[in-house]
């Protein structure tokens, strides 16, 4: 990169985090959530909206080749990286076995029921979906099914903790079932990409999926107990802070490129870090990483995704209408019937459902990892994006309204 160039990045991500910042609070005043603002902004600033009444300036500022290019996307997938390792902190594995049998119903058929619809859907009406069974055959309907049964934690949480719920019976039984729904989409999606990416040396599905929830059981058992270890002793160190700072970045990249070595995807590796860090109290730097990360990596990352491609050009009405009703269908109805099945009242099931529709920010960066890796083509990648908005958005007014009825 010469020096132009040099000057010509630091500025693109300069107007990025501005349109980010700008947007997202008008989001916010609009009582949206913030990460929805900050995708419109990237789709005022890419092909969509800039490119089309003013092709040159988008162009020269956001190109889709060349050196700049090159090293804004290594900077976005690095925020990416951190991003999933935010996300593993949120992880609550001691509330998921204080409501072990409640969430164990939840979760199946909440995750279940959407993944079967999806792929059935691709398999039934592959014109929909372009697609073509002679090459990849499982890739899409995997994919589409994984992608329809995930939940978004972050932005699940944030809707209870608006509406109260945080700390209620619903909300907890939402909060762990999201999270259960976002372990399992996320080793599906590592699967997926480890077996049928077009950019990835295939192994065997078996030994991926072994290394996989080998990679999960040592997290949730070593990892956590090496990760309080750790902690313990460096906050015995003078220089404590930044030395934990600096570690914890060491891990999450250490454990990224080990997961995209053995042909996994590299979130998946900083999000098992996340896990095995998470607790009820987190440590005071990972809550300064957390916001260093939310506020900046994150913005740029979000309003980076309406870069990525044109919304009015690959916007197919049918297949987002599909996509959205095939997602809410199965969300609601499976964490219903789940909720229902271990005793919940009807009230109660029906809000779980409500709430685990949300998909935010989470299905955005599955979506992103996807188009990436060519596993979806752009109306797929549209229709999965706008889904996640459309969901979220409906989510907290649903749960409001079915929790107010007498």
């Amino acid at each position: 990169m010469n020096h132009a160039d040099l000057i010509l990045f630091i500025f693109s991500l300069a107007i990025l985090l501005l349109m980010a910042i700008a947007s997202g609070r008008l989001a916010q005043y609009l009582k949206m959530p913030k990460v929805i603002g900050e995708l419109v902004g990237g789709i005022i600033l890419g092909p969509t909206i800039l490119g089309l009444f003013y092709p040159d300036i988008k162009q020269l500022l956001f190109a889709s080749s060349g050196s700049v290019f090159q090293a804004r996307d290594a900077f976005v997938k690095l925020g990416v990286i951190l991003l999933l390792f935010v996300i593993g902190l949120e992880i609550n594995l001691p509330k998921i076995k204080e409501l072990r049998k409640t969430i164990a119903w939840t979760s199946f058929f909440g995750s279940s029921f959407p993944f079967i619809l999806g792929l059935s859907a691709v398999f039934l009406f592959p014109q929909i979906w372009n697609y073509s069974p002679d090459q990849n055959k499982w890739l899409l309907p995997l994919f589409i099914g994984t992608a329809l049964s995930i939940s978004a934690l972050p932005v699940i949480a944030r809707i209870l903790l608006d509406l109260g719920l945080l700390k209620s019976k619903v909300g907890s039984v939402i909060l762990a079932t999201a999270t259960i729904d976002d372990i399992v989409g996320w080793i599906m999606f590592a699967i997926i990409v480890a077996n049928f990416s077009p950019d990835t040396n295939h192994i065997n599905p078996a030994i991926t999926a072994f290394g996989i929830i080998a990679m999960f059981a040592f997290t949730i058992t070593i990892g956590k107990k090496l990760a309080k270890k750790l902690t313990l002793w460096i906050e015995k160190k003078h220089d404590s802070d930044s030395l934990f700072l600096g570690i914890t970045l060491v891990l999450v990249l250490l454990s990224a490129t080990l997961a995209e070595k053995i042909g996994i995807h590299a979130v998946l590796g900083a999000f098992l870090v996340g896990i095995a860090f998470s607790s009820d109290e987190p440590h005071k730097m990972h809550t300064a990483m957390r916001q260093m990360i939310l506020f900046f990596f994150s913005p740029l990352y979000f309003v980076a995704v309406g870069l990525q491609v044109d919304f009015l050009k690959h916007f197919d009405l049918t297949l987002v209408l599909v996509v959205i009703g095939i997602a809410t269908l199965g969300k609601v109805l499976g964490a219903f019937i789940g909720a229902k099945i271990s005793k919940l009242n009807t009230q109660e099931s029906l809000a779980i459902g409500f709430g685990m529709n949300a998909r935010g920010a989470v299905e955005i960066i599955l979506a992103t990892s996807a188009y990436q890796a060519k596993l979806i083509d752009e109306r797929i990648f549209v229709a999965i994006v706008i889904m996640a908005i459309v969901t979220t958005l409906m989510s907290g007014p649903l749960m409001k309204k079915t929790l107010s009825w007498k």
